[in-house]
């Protein structure tokens, strides 16, 4: 258990040498050594925790965020920032205007198209085996997807900002990507478009609140690599808005959050409400991926450390050290 949630109204959570104890309001208790943890996730009002375990959670880098019942992460309590560093800040900041931002931005959407692709061709693959229509149609959809990825090759018109024309084939790839998945019937009925916030249908309330708990590991990563979490390449600045979070997580969204909200669509079907043990299966579902050893530069590690080195990664291309190249999955 290296990502605790923690759901149930009435828990308490405290210490005990150095082992994080959690005991519900029925009395009953469960732990888990402090060294084993990443984050903690409070995802439910009435939940009251120690100061001992906040002191020994900021000891240990570990992060302790506040969620509000979108699974939003609205307040994080975390160390005195240990890993800032003067120079990435401001070089970050003096990219942002520069041509190595719009490099990093672009490839930011390059490789969240590469993982649309790499999604429809996952699903087209387990299709081939019940229904060849639909796995010619999305294998179809993925050569579409590649002429997206091309594109952004190409230098933009003279009558078009650099970033107004990336957003604009991001745009077109992902409404060409969910009218692939709706079409294949991999989505539920009732899901007609993708719907941000304030949704009342339950697939895309499903996606949203998987897109937040995958906020926090993302907040994490960058955070450790010292860069400012509210300066942007793509995603408007506006207050209390992490940009950087947002645009980084832009290339994990296919693959760690709509390829498991699709395996478990049945479940959400068959769900009258968006209730704890849906909540319980997305954020398992989720923790569960991250967790998984996949291949990065010929080993195979951990998801959530390759998202940590892809952070390290970013902050290197930022001061100039390196060129910065997105994770792309492998189907």
């Amino acid at each position: 258990m290296r990502h605790l949630t923690v759901a149930e109204y009435g828990s308490f959570l405290g210490i005990t040498g150095n082992r994080l104890v959690v005991r519900d309001a029925e009395g009953g208790a469960w732990e888990t050594p402090l060294s084993r943890l990443r984050t903690i996730r409070i995802a439910k009002k009435g939940v009251a925790f120690s100061s001992d375990l906040i002191l020994s959670c900021a000891a240990r880098g570990i992060r302790i965020f506040f969620l509000d019942w979108r699974g939003i992460s609205v307040a994080t309590i975390s160390g005195q920032h240990q890993h800032a560093v003067v120079r990435v800040r401001k070089s970050q900041f003096e990219c942002l205007q520069s041509d190595t931002g719009r490099i990093i931005a672009t490839e930011f959407i390059r490789t969240k198209i590469k993982n649309q692709r790499a999604v429809l061709l996952y699903f087209s693959k387990y299709l081939s085996k019940t229904n060849n229509n639909h796995h010619a149609f999305l294998t179809g959809i993925a050569e579409i997807l590649k002429d997206d990825i091309d594109a952004l090759s190409a230098p933009p018109p003279s009558n078009f900002a650099w970033k107004e024309y990336v957003m604009g084939i991001e745009g077109h790839a992902a409404a060409t990507y969910w009218q692939a998945l709706i079409h294949t019937n991999l989505l539920p009925s009732s899901f007609f478009k993708r719907e941000g916030r304030g949704s009342q249908e339950i697939t895309n309330i499903c996606l949203n609140y998987g897109y937040a708990i995958l906020q926090s590991y993302c907040w994490s990563a960058l955070d450790n690599a010292g860069l400012e979490l509210y300066a942007g390449f793509l995603h408007a600045d506006r207050p209390g808005k992490p940009a950087l979070i947002l645009d980084f997580m832009e290339e994990y969204r296919p693959w760690v959050v709509d390829r498991i909200i699709i395996k478990i669509r049945q479940k959400a079907e068959k769900s009258k409400f968006f209730d704890n043990s849906l909540k319980n299966s997305i954020s398992t579902a989720i923790a569960d991926c991250l967790s998984k050893h996949m291949l990065h530069h010929g080993k195979r590690i951990r998801l959530e450390n390759i998202m940590q080195r892809q952070a390290y990664k970013l902050a290197g291309a930022i001061i100039g050290e390196k060129k910065y190249r997105g994770y792309r999955f492998k189907w």
